[in-house]
């Protein structure tokens, strides 16, 4: 089955249902170019639906933990900016307000992952990473607000 990638809101989250196979080559680019349109746009809150996903493979997989890190980057708490750790790794003053409280920008969350995406979730110990639910209606419902 071809990679074909749909977008539609509920509430306040953006569910993007992914059918075909995640790997290398154009469905990498559609789906990392989705992620980054939703968080242009300001979408904080993300839900991938595997349900209809035959095939995940590393490439897949890295991508899966890239738009883990675009939606969840770290931001100051006072004024939103991205802030970074310094050479030595650790949390300085956020450069444009000098605050130091720190918070996740958003959410992403997986739902209905088959047994080929489980399996490679938990070999990996990306499930302990992701959070990832059996099901479209627990995985909105677990979206804060």
């Amino acid at each position: 089955m071809d990679f074909k990638l749909s977008k539609r809101k509920s509430d306040r989250v953006v569910v993007l249902e992914i059918a075909g196979r995640i790997t290398a080559g154009d469905a990498l680019t559609a789906l990392r170019q989705a992620i980054r349109d939703e968080v242009a746009n300001g979408h904080d809150r993300i839900l991938l639906n595997l349900k209809d996903v035959s095939y995940v493979d590393s490439s897949g997989l890295g991508e899966l933990v890239m738009a883990l890190g675009t939606v969840t980057q770290t931001i100051c708490s006072s004024c939103g900016a991205t802030v970074f750790k310094d050479e030595d790794g650790l949390w300085g003053h956020c450069p444009q307000c000098k605050g130091t409280e720190r918070k996740a920008w958003g959410q992403l969350k997986l739902s209905n992952a088959g047994r080929q995406v489980t399996d490679l979730l938990q070999f990996t110990k990306l499930h302990t990473v992701f959070d990832v639910h059996e099901s479209e209606s627990d995985a909105l419902k677990s979206f804060s607000n």
